[in-house]
């Protein structure tokens, strides 16, 4: 998608985090922006800094009918789509073994269903725009790595969207609708506190000494960057239709070493 100037953008989860600061740097590039959000203030306050062409809309990912009105106020207030940044996510931490099912719930609610109820309700909308058109998809670096002890839940869900999202790229291949994943590390953003928006029907996590003593283990392998570090590369590959756009070079050595382990798999039944 190489032309973004005047067109419409939309970022669910910008109301923060790597959300805003996709916002921010579409807006850069002269992009009309949806910034769309759980927390319609915060959503406000970011559009509110992208200058008189943003908009703040409300959404909760986690359920198709909000995202359908999200498509269709999009449609509505700015006659289309061409780029939609599917970024809202959460980040359910603790011990898988002591995890209920209602944590796996929210996560995959929002994470891997977000995900498809935002797709499935602006892709009519994609579809009917002119030129070429674009998904960006925040996965994780954590969709290659599987990294970390107590974030089991948060890695299934982003090794599925990395599944998702390699598999619509080859399916809207023919449609001029691109498909790129954005795979950041430790990022500053308020994913940590995802709780705060945790539906009250799925109750509070639960957690035990275990839960806290591997969430330590699992954290310090990656420097947090400031979010609009992150996002750097992200128009280059939008303009690319990059299938992979990373945020964070120091993982290399990590990815290579989990490959070199599945290679040498390979090789052991080869032998």
């Amino acid at each position: 998608m190489r032309e973004l100037a005047d067109r419409v953008a939309v970022v669910t989860g910008g109301g923060s985090g790597i959300g805003a600061a996709i916002a921010r740097r579409l807006a850069a590039e002269r992009m009309r922006v949806a910034v769309a959000d759980i927390e319609l203030e915060a959503a406000r306050a970011v559009a509110e800094g992208l200058g008189p062409g943003a908009l703040a809309l409300h959404v909760d990912v986690a359920s198709r009918e909000s995202s359908g009105a999200l498509a269709a106020a999009v449609e509505r207030e700015l006659g289309g789509c061409s780029l939609l940044c599917a970024n809202a996510g959460v980040l359910v931490i603790g011990r898988l073994d002591a995890r209920s099912r209602e944590d796996w719930e929210w996560g995959l609610s929002v994470n891997l269903f977000g995900l498809i109820h935002s797709v499935d309700a602006f892709l009519p909308l994609l579809r009917r725009a002119p030129g070429e058109k674009q998904i960006v998809i925040t996965a994780s670096m954590a969709g290659l790595l599987a990294a970390g002890p107590g974030k089991g839940i948060y890695n299934a869900t982003k090794h599925a969207q990395m599944a998702y999202g390699e598999t619509l790229r080859a399916e809207l291949a023919s449609e001029a609708i691109g498909v790129s994943l954005l795979l950041p590390a430790g990022t500053q953003s308020r994913i940590a506190e995802s709780a705060r928006n945790r539906p009250e029907a799925l109750g509070r996590a639960r957690f035990g000494p275990e839960d806290l003593e591997a969430i330590r283990l699992g954290v310090g392998e990656t420097q947090a960057v400031p979010a609009d570090h992150a996002v750097r590369h992200l128009v280059r590959g939008i303009r690319e239709n990059a299938p992979w756009i990373v945020t964070h070079g120091s993982q290399r050595a990590l990815v290579e070493r989990r490959f070199r382990a599945i290679l040498a798999a390979f090789d052991a039944a080869e032998g």
